[in-house]
Parts: structure tokens; C-alpha cells; sequence
């Protein structure tokens, strides 16, 4: 039955206004941000405004609940894909794309991608991370804790990985006439791993003096075309950097492994592989770039086929003459 006075249409324009108002009123409820954080400290800030009920959109208590394991879980937001995500929170994929544009981004993926370029920047200082375990309030298992943060470098590894830029490098590493790899500090060990290994399955490389004399007298070999590998992360050295721009500027090609597309060894570079170094350890986890490094080391020998192989006897050959080997 009609209520009385619904033929009035005074009364259907205030049933109209309510309406009006109550949308609007929903509107301001799940309105958008109009600028989507820029980084992992401003989404934590935000955590705490909704927590509060003084935030500037209202997310339901999943979502909250959501945005609070992704930030205390940053590698696993970082790596998992929405529908593994969703299932460890026991919710809907749906919920997270929801998050996701009410916090301003476009969509679910742009809103991971701040997860993964936090990870993917160069991590605490050294005395930073060493504190860190020094405050620790429980006991700590040590290997059970460095391999977490290895496993994690590694998936994010996996997951960044572009196979077109690790195709593209493992085919100058085949190309070039001559090769100098250089790797400073604390990654000088992985540029003589890979000196040491290329030059089992491939001739004219050679690793670069760690001087200035010597670097210098290392560019000086080098022609336009020939190849420079360069390895190091934050923080990064002047000579890195220096080595990086002046080889470019001489026509030769450049390939960084790096921890960031921001590196200053990046910039300068042909092409990048980025592998993560973030970690508890008091020094950057270098599990990742080894594992990479073989990789591609494995890549570029099966890529070199026979030429490889025969190279590889050859060595065998020298180091039986050499009687190198431990008598039996």
C-alpha cells in the first residue's frame, strides 16, 4: 500500500534530496586518496590513522587487517601474487584490489610495486642493521634467520628477473672480443668468482685491478665494443661510478649487477641485473648475486657449446702437467 501523500511531489523531490544525500554521504565513506603513498613509511602512517578512525578514506576491518600483514610481511607482498596473498589473509582477491584503488593506486599490481621497489632499494647502513640484532628482545636462531633473508632475495630475485635482459647479457658475455670485471669491497670475491669461472670457458678475460693505476691500465686494454661487468650496491664506491662513465664515454658496453634501477652503475650501463642484498646480516646478502652469477656463467657456457668444452680440457690438461692436483 502506497504511504499517504506519496502522489505529493513535494514528497517525491525529498525522498529524491535523501536519496542524494546518502550516496553522497557513501561517497565520502569509500572515496579514493587523490595521491597514492610513495613509499612503505606512508602507507604504515596511514595504517595508524585508520586504526585510529582519523584517516581520510574508511577501509572495512579486512582491509586494514590486509594492509597490516603486508607491512609487517613486506617480502611476501612483494612476491606472492594476489591470489596467493589473499589466501594466506582469508580473504577475497577482490578485497585487495579494493585496497588497492582506495588507497589511490590504479590497481592491485601498482600497489605491489611499492612493495617491491622498497625492496629493490638500497637497504639500512651496516651499523643500522648490526643494532638491529643487538636489540633483539628473544634469542635468535642465527642460520635459520640469514637463510630467511637469502630465500627472500632469492624469490624476489626470481620474481624480477626480466629474461630478456639476462638473454641479452649472457650473449655479450659470449660476443665480446675482451672482458674486465670489477667489483669493489665487499664484492670484489664475486668479481674474482666470476673472472676466475669465465675464464675456464672463454678466452680475453681478465679482472680489473682494484687501484687507481690499475683500473686506469685496465681501460686502456679495453677498444670500443669490448664488454666491462660491473658489480656493487649501496654504498656504492667512487670508482664504480667513475669506471661506469668513463667506460660508456669511450664506447665501451657496460653491463651493472646492482641492487637498484637508481644505482649510479646503472645509469651508465647497456644493460642491468638487479639482485636484492636487503637483509639482518651487519653486511649486504650476496646469496642472491652468486646464484645469479652462476646462472649466467652456466648460460654463457652452454651458449659457447664445443668452444667451451675444449677450453675447459685444455685447463684439465694444464693443471694434470702442472701436477696441480693432490697425488692419489
Amino acid at each position: 500500500m502506497r504511504p499517504a501523500g506519496t502522489h505529493n511531489p513535494r514528497y517525491l523531490e525529498d525522498v529524491i534530496d535523501g536519496l542524494g544525500i546518502l550516496a553522497r554521504k557513501q561517497t565520502t565513506r569509500k572515496r579514493r586518496l587523490r595521491r597514492a603513498p610513495a613509499s612503505l613509511q606512508e602507507l604504515r602512517e596511514l595504517l595508524a590513522r585508520f586504526r585510529a578512525g582519523e584517516g581520510p578514506v574508511a577501509p572495512g576491518e579486512k582491509s586494514i587487517a590486509a594492509l597490516s600483514f603486508m607491512l609487517d610481511n613486506p617480502t611476501e607482498a612483494a612476491v606472492y601474487s594476489i591470489s596467493r596473498l589473499a589466501e594466506e589473509l582469508g580473504v577475497n582477491p577482490s578485497t585487495l584490489t579494493r585496497l588497492a584503488k582506495l588507497l589511490g593506486f590504479p590497481g592491485f599490481s601498482a600497489f605491489q610495486a611499492l612493495f617491491r621497489a622498497e625492496l629493490t632499494h638500497p637497504g639500512a647502513p651496516f651499523s643500522e642493521r648490526a643494532s638491529q640484532w643487538l636489540n633483539l628482545d628473544s634469542p635468535l636462531d642465527t642460520l635459520q634467520r640469514v637463510a630467511k633473508d637469502e630465500l627472500n632475495n632469492l624469490q624476489i630475485l626470481m620474481s624480477h628477473l626480466d629474461p630478456e635482459v639476462f638473454d641479452r647479457v649472457a650473449g655479450m658475455l659470449v660476443e665480446a672480443e675482451r672482458i674486465r670485471i670489477y667489483g669493489a669491497r665487499l664484492f670484489h670475491s664475486l668479481a674474482s668468482f666470476i673472472a676466475y669461472c669465465l675464464g675456464l670457458i672463454r678466452e680475453e678475460v681478465a679482472l680489473l685491478a682494484d687501484s687507481s693505476e690499475g683500473l686506469a691500465h685496465g681501460l686502456l686494454q679495453l677498444r670500443p665494443g669490448d664488454l666491462l661487468f660491473l658489480i656493487g650496491t649501496a654504498p656504492y664506491t667512487s670508482s664504480a661510478r667513475e669506471l661506469a662513465q668513463l667506460a660508456r664515454e669511450q664506447g665501451i658496453r657496460v653491463v651493472a649487477l646492482t641492487d637498484a634501477y637508481s644505482s649510479p652503475l646503472a645509469q651508465h650501463a647497456e644493460q642491468t641485473l638487479i639482485a636484492n642484498t636487503s637483509g639482518a646480516f651487519f653486511a649486504n646478502n650476496v646469496a642472491s648475486s652468486f646464484i645469479l652469477s652462476e646462472a649466467l656463467l652456466l648460460e654463457t657456457a652452454t651458449r659457447l657449446g664445443p668452444r667451451a668444452v675444449e677450453r675447459l680440457r685444455l685447463h684439465e690438461k694444464l693443471v694434470s702437467d702442472l701436477r696441480i692436483s693432490p697425488s692419489p
